[in-house]
């Protein structure tokens, strides 16, 4: 998709664009390789000519859903986390809240990437997903770099206990991540993120007790 394509297809009107964007979204929740164009534009009520009229190919819709959708999260996401909270554990749990209001203000994008993520080795867009994931991990990197290292005990090693958390925290989304299929991720994710944040508090408590004075 070339510049001068993108802006045509963004310069649609909102109600189109959304309609076609969601559309798409969607039907990749099936997975890169079923997704089908056909029912894409069914559910958008549009040409298939149209669709390649603005996109080409399959491979280049989805590589600027990738890119839209994570330009989205790094918007409404990313940008919002205060990096400078000085204890880790409270980052994230904010992290975890900011997260859930990403949810609802946008399931489908939050599904669609969550799909992505869990489909990695069948994702074409590689380019686009490392670059999300590089600007997460920066974030994280300054979450983890500005936190006050005398709330943990004097007993313990900061580095090491801010290591070990980390370490827990990615133990902990990778659980969450295997636990996922394509029929359950709108339930798990979405319908019962409340429940993910009630377990989630309990492991916070618990690192807390494990590790600060």
């Amino acid at each position: 998709m070339t510049g001068d394509e993108h802006q045509k297809f963004m310069a649609l009107e909102e109600e189109k664009r959304e309609r076609i964007l969601n559309a798409a979204m969607h039907e990749f929740l099936n997975g890169y390789k079923n997704a089908s164009t056909d029912n894409i534009v069914r559910e958008a009520g549009i040409s298939k000519g149209l669709l390649f009229h603005y996109f080409g190919t399959k491979e280049k819709l989805y590589n600027f859903l990738i890119d839209y959708a994570a330009s989205t999260v790094q918007t409404d996401f990313l940008n919002l986390v205060n990096v400078h909270q000085k204890d880790i554990l409270d980052s994230i749990w904010q992290l975890s809240l900011l997260k859930q209001d990403l949810s609802r203000r946008h399931p489908t994008i939050f599904e669609f990437l969550t799909r992505a993520f869990v489909d990695d080795n069948d994702c074409p867009a590689k380019e686009y997903m490392e670059r999300f994931f590089k600007a997460r991990t920066q974030m994280l990197q300054d979450i983890y770099s500005h936190c006050d290292r005398s709330l943990f005990r004097d007993d313990i090693p900061s580095e090491k206990a801010i290591e070990i958390i980390s370490m827990a925290m990615d133990g902990y989304s990778q659980q969450k991540v295997q636990q996922l299929d394509k029929e359950s991720i709108s339930e798990m994710v979405i319908e019962n993120y409340d429940m993910y944040l009630a377990e989630l508090k309990e492991y916070l408590d618990i690192l807390r007790k494990v590790f600060y004075k």
